[in-house]
């Protein structure tokens, strides 16, 4: 074999092993964002979860709140936002599984990247809808108890919560239009 030969596949070699290398660095990466994905995920599957409990639980309350109270139309108002805010957080649960699932398999580590901010900004819209529904419904438990003393904190607690949500999703469509933008060029 002469040096030219030898010095060729040397490089040839070398270019393989970097190939491998950066390969194996790549689905490190990918396997990294979709942990960070699975982490934001199982988050708001708590959130939910929880929200689903309060739900059930909020079914028998509201049963014991008299249609002639003075809290009726105000109790009628915290369900509504529960439930607005429940599905919201179910089908942006159902967005953060979607995009968590694609990661492993995007063509580029830039589109996985993507993928797993999707996956992390959906659950974060899960999550703050998941807590409006609590807190409403923790509304509801004050309210069927007669625990007037904790209803204005609550209110006040409803109130931050779904400024909170609001702004998650609108974060989440800042996100989702940018992403959108860069790849419809």
């Amino acid at each position: 074999m002469n040096r030219h030969s030898c010095i060729a596949l040397m490089a040839i070699a070398g270019l393989v092993l970097g190939g491998i290398v950066g390969t194996a660095r790549a689905e490190e990466g990918t396997g990294q964002l979709v942990s960070k994905a699975n982490e934001s995920i199982a988050a708001a599957v708590a959130a939910v979860e929880e929200a689903r409990a309060a739900i059930e639980n909020g079914k028998q309350l509201i049963a014991q709140i008299p249609e002639d109270s003075e809290l009726a139309g105000e109790v009628k108002q915290m369900v509504v936002a529960a439930s607005e805010n429940w599905k919201v957080a179910i089908a942006a649960l159902d967005g953060a599984k979607e995009s968590a699932s694609m990661i492993q398999s995007a063509s580029s580590s830039e589109l996985a990247q993507d993928y797993a901010l999707l996956a992390t900004v959906n659950s974060g819209v899960a999550l703050s809808g998941a807590k409006v529904v609590q807190t409403g419904l923790l509304f509801v438990e004050a309210a069927a108890s007669n625990k007037t003393e904790a209803l204005d904190i609550i209110r006040m607690a409803m109130q931050d919560s779904l400024a909170a949500a609001s702004q998650v999703q609108f974060n989440y469509g800042r996100v989702k239009k940018l992403i959108a933008e860069k790849y419809s060029k």
